[in-house]
């Protein structure tokens, strides 16, 4: 049964008016296919955040409902990152987190690639539906055996950890990672964890560590 484009909504030009305590910001917001192959367009968005000013503003304003929700969202923040580190850490504990606290610190949150604190949202279902398409593409493209593509797809799911000062494992899963992505059909829809993994093999491939060898890739 043939399925059909939702064909886009026409473009529509709002012109916003607000004052200095909040601004602009875009914001863009991706659907995936639905069961019948049917995809919703993109809806791009100009919305209003608070400024600096308007910060300041509420943390001056006494209202501690707004102040709640301030401490709330940087709570959050914090928490995404953090999860990030112990979704991929198995010996994640208090201690561990106590003895590198400064990595997780305000400032090293903020000095972070936006992209790395965000990467902690990307859904379950699609780190599954990467690995699966991953699992079932790459034994006919990429001339490697099925423990060494299991060993990879491992290594993608804990978004590069475990080999991140490994230069050669580095090398050869960035290569691997391209291959899928020359022969991938989902690509469009995989997008953010095809860059977030792509980002991270250049990233570590960059930082001057020691190289540890890496026959099972």
């Amino acid at each position: 049964m043939a399925t059909e484009q939702i064909s886009p909504k026409p473009a529509v030009t709002v012109n916003l008016s607000f004052d200095h305590t909040v601004s602009a910001q875009d914001a863009k917001f991706r659907f995936k296919k639905d069961k019948l192959g049917a995809k919703r367009s993109d809806v791009e968005l100009k919305i209003l955040v608070p400024s600096l000013e308007g910060i300041k503003k509420i943390l001056e304003s006494g209202d501690k409902k707004q102040q709640d929700l301030l401490l709330e969202a940087v709570y959050d923040v914090c928490r995404d990152v953090v999860g990030g580190w112990v979704g991929e850490d198995q010996e994640a504990s208090q201690k561990n987190y106590e003895a590198n606290a400064a990595k997780y610190s305000w400032e090293a949150i903020a000095n972070m690639e936006r992209a790395d604190r965000r990467s902690v949202t990307i859904p379950d279902e699609d780190w599954v539906k990467f690995a699966d398409d991953y699992k079932t593409i790459m034994p006919a493209v990429s001339g490697k055996n099925a423990e060494a593509i299991d060993t990879a797809i491992q290594v993608y799911l804990k978004k590069m950890s475990p080999v991140k000062t490994n230069k050669k494992a580095l090398q050869v899963l960035e290569t691997q990672l391209g291959i899928y992505m020359e022969n991938t059909k989902k690509g469009e829809e995989l997008v953010d964890i095809l860059e977030l993994l792509t980002r991270r093999i250049t990233n570590y491939l960059k930082a001057d560590e020691p190289m540890i060898l890496a026959e099972n890739l």
